[in-house]
């Protein structure tokens, strides 16, 4: 364990910014991957879960608990730890906070979409949600869509929601859900068990990442809104287990997983995008393993402790 080396979050960001880790993801799916189910365990209302995933070069497991209660306590609602094994050496290299590689990975995932589903001319965002992930998700979200001129923040308060704003770009401003619902692109970043707005606010046009859930009981969309869109997901074995957004639309009648149009894979090699102005868009994240690893290996490799370009 002498060669392990440690990274927490600060040293996370200084060495992997936004644009590398939408880059490194892209060229790590645009070739197709294999994706292995994670593991979840209920502890104390809280959940547990076990992501591994494995390459040419190396293989990696991310430890992460999620306890929605840290947000009374003042506490991260996300923690978690990844540990990195060099295939070549067989041994561990690296441990990583998992939280921080989950703030950079699934807005980076997010982009990807954005950039080949939402409109070139977009101005409005909508990020619903006041934690790690809203924040990453401005950041890329204005990277790939640089002409977005307005950003308005819905949170479980007015108070939150203008507390986050304040600390983003000058345009940020608290909105209600009504308001936002209108936006150009909309993420949701949230742990919802419901809808967060009336899907039938949502204009034509619009583009949205749903990111805030991973269990199957749980949704950020109502099925009225799914039923209008094109639904596109990370991966699609993920998604039938884990996108409540998808799964309880399905059991009202209003989706059928055929109506799928393409995954991750399909994103990062260009092989889908938006196929008229008025077309509206969805993006559901369930969160793969893999995504975890590449960005784990390219801390790795920045710090020379991997070999690679």
């Amino acid at each position: 364990m002498e060669h392990l080396a440690y990274f927490d979050a600060a040293a996370i960001a200084s060495t992997v910014s936004m644009p590398d880790a939408i880059a490194a993801i892209t060229q790590g799916f645009a070739t197709g991957v294999v994706h292995v189910e994670r593991t979840q365990i209920v502890a104390s209302h809280a959940d547990f879960l076990v992501m591994p995933a494995a390459s040419s070069v190396a293989v990696g497991v991310k430890l992460l608990i999620v306890q929605p209660a840290n947000r009374e306590r003042g506490e991260p609602v996300i923690q978690g730890t990844y540990v990195l094994f060099d295939v070549e050496r067989g041994r561990p290299i690296a441990l990583l906070d998992g939280a921080a590689l989950t703030s950079l990975r699934t807005p980076a995932v997010s982009a990807i979409a954005t950039d080949r589903l939402a409109r070139p001319d977009v101005r409005v965002l909508a990020v619903f949600g006041t934690g790690p992930q809203a924040r990453a998700h401005v950041e890329a979200m204005r990277i790939v869509r640089p002409s977005i001129d307005q950003v308005l923040v819905v949170g479980r308060t007015a108070q939150q929601a203008a507390s986050l704003a304040d600390g983003l770009v000058p345009t940020a401003r608290a909105a209600t859900a009504a308001e936002a619902a209108r936006s150009d692109i909309i993420c949701t970043c949230t742990s919802s068990a419901a809808a967060l707005f009336d899907g039938a606010l949502v204009q034509p046009g619009t583009h949205l990442n749903l990111v805030g859930t991973y269990r199957p009981e749980r949704r950020e969309i109502d099925g009225a809104l799914v039923a209008r869109a094109t639904v596109t997901v990370d991966d699609r074995a993920a998604a039938r287990a884990e996108a409540g957004d998808l799964v309880l639309a399905q059991a009202e009648g209003l989706f059928d997983w055929d109506r799928v149009a393409g995954d991750l894979v399909d994103l990062a090699a260009r092989r889908i995008g938006r196929r008229h102005p008025d077309e509206i868009t969805i993006f559901k994240s369930s969160g793969l393993a893999h995504e975890d690893l590449v960005i784990a290996e390219l801390v790795a490799r920045q710090a020379g402790l991997l070999a690679g370009p």
